[in-house]
C-alpha cells in the first residue's frame, strides 16, 4: 500500500506475511491515518472489531468491502 493510497475508509488486508500471524489475511478499514510519507501508519478497525496500528507496508489494499 502506497501512503497516497491510506486514507479514512479504505479496505484494507493485512500481509499473509505479518510479524503477528493472527493477523495475517484480516480485512479491515482506516480509521486514522499518522503521517504522509512511505513511513505512515494507520489505525486499523479489524474484522474481528479490534483496532490495530499498522505500518503501510504490512497492507494491501482489498478488492472485497466489508461492513465494519
Amino acid at each position: 500500500m502506497e501512503w497516497y493510497e491510506a486514507r479514512r475508509g479504505t479496505v484494507v488486508r493485512v500481509r499473509e506475511e505479518h510479524w503477528k500471524s493472527d493477523f495475517a489475511g484480516m480485512l479491515g478499514t482506516i480509521q486514522h491515518c499518522w503521517g504522509q510519507s512511505e513511513h505512515a501508519a494507520v489505525d486499523v478497525l479489524l474484522e474481528d472489531r479490534r483496532a490495530e496500528l499498522f505500518w503501510l507496508p504490512d497492507l494491501d489494499v482489498a478488492d472485497e468491502a466489508i461492513a465494519v
